[in-house]
């Protein structure tokens, strides 16, 4: 059985998909996840909340709390809600060190020439400065998967809907303009399609192990706040293992970065021979059963 080696940049803490998506790493039999670095407001909070979820899994992984303010700055100062379970689950303790962060991952990276896939699920800020302090780093990736942007034809309702690439326009515009070697992106349109009731959501993955527990007690805010569960993050994971469960479009992705109107939109112009790719559609029902399969224990790999 091969595995991928995968390093995880999250935003951890809030909304609970990105429990969701590191609880499907951590179980997923191919995946040599190689570290975690958290991003955006409180990171070192985030840091926490990631270290807590691997040790109620039993699998230590390095953790380390990179960027807390984007390069670009925005109105407000996101919290990790969740956070507030970490009394109940045993942790390490972080502080902010960004540069910790870059530098890990691109040591972690180059101990690894073209083996390794940074999975990005939060805003890019980590991202964009490990291109910008190595450039080098890029080109010795195996790829990056992306839950960001927004390609869809209706318009968003507020400009943070798009919040991936809202909460640091800057570091999108970079890291949509770097090449690596498979550069694909799971966008708002296609993962909105992964929307459930939250009533309905341990009926898909129940709370059967200290694993999912941990999950479900540090997204439980976001259920009850959002009443739905919608699976963003998790598709961005689950396609580098099954990248049959999408059908990405190649093209180049611009990010707005000066109209205060248009702030961090993203558009997408198809071009075969730009290295940017994008989903443009997802096999919902193959995804549930991966996704439920594995958190599960019954593993499928149809």
């Amino acid at each position: 059985m091969q595995t991928e080696k995968i390093l995880l940049d999250t935003d951890i803490g809030g909304d609970i998909d990105d429990a969701l998506c590191l609880a499907y790493l951590l179980c997923e039999p191919r995946c040599a996840l190689l570290g975690i670095t958290t991003v955006c407001g409180d990171s070192h909070r985030r840091a926490a909340v990631a270290d807590a979820i691997c040790r109620a899994a039993g699998k230590p992984v390095p953790v380390f709390a990179g960027h807390d303010r984007p390069l670009q700055t925005i109105d407000g100062y996101p919290l990790p809600e969740g956070a507030a379970a970490l009394e109940r689950w045993p942790h390490g303790d972080y502080t902010i060190q960004p540069a910790d962060a870059v530098e890990f991952l691109y040591r972690t990276i180059s101990e690894h020439p073209g083996e390794v896939t940074l999975i990005a699920i939060g805003n890019l800020t980590n991202v964009a400065a490990l291109f910008q302090k190595h450039p080098d780093s890029a080109s010795l990736l195996k790829g990056l998967s992306l839950m960001n942007g927004y390609f869809g034809a209706a318009p968003l309702p507020e400009l943070w809907y798009n919040w991936n690439a809202w909460a640091d326009p800057l570091a999108a515009k970079i890291v949509y303009g770097t090449p690596v070697p498979c550069h694909r992106t799971l966008p708002l349109e296609i993962t909105e399609q992964l929307t459930i009731p939250a009533a309905e959501a341990e009926a898909l993955l129940p709370a059967d192990s200290d694993l999912m527990r941990a999950v479900y007690d540090f997204g439980s805010h976001w259920l009850q706040s959002a009443g739905v569960l919608t699976l963003h993050d998790p598709l961005a994971a689950v396609s580098v293992f099954h990248p049959d469960v999408c059908r990405f479009t190649r093209g180049r992705v611009t990010v707005e970065t000066e109209d205060p109107a248009r702030m961090a939109a993203t558009i997408f112009s198809p071009d075969d021979a730009a290295f940017a790719e994008v989903a443009a559609a997802v096999d919902r029902d193959r995804f549930y059963r991966i996704l439920a399969d594995t958190l599960n224990g019954a593993v499928s790999f149809l």
